[in-house]
């Protein structure tokens, strides 16, 4: 949120303008991706979380 609040004061626009407008170009943003051991991949940033067998775990848990 205080992203888009900077980016909206930037720009001059409502904060749902600006939400929207970094939604658009984070969807229109190629995906980059890779092959890893005979997978393809998504390269993610170095501020990405690292996915851990934890993390999927927890996230099993979660589902319904």
């Amino acid at each position: 949120m205080k992203v888009a609040k900077v980016y909206a004061a930037r720009h001059g626009l409502t904060l749902g303008e600006a939400v929207s407008e970094l939604v658009r170009q984070a969807a229109e943003r190629p995906l980059v991706t890779e092959t890893r051991s005979g997978l393809q991949v998504v390269r993610l940033s170095r501020r990405s979380p690292k996915v851990t067998s934890a993390l999927v775990d927890r996230l099993r848990e979660e589902l319904p």
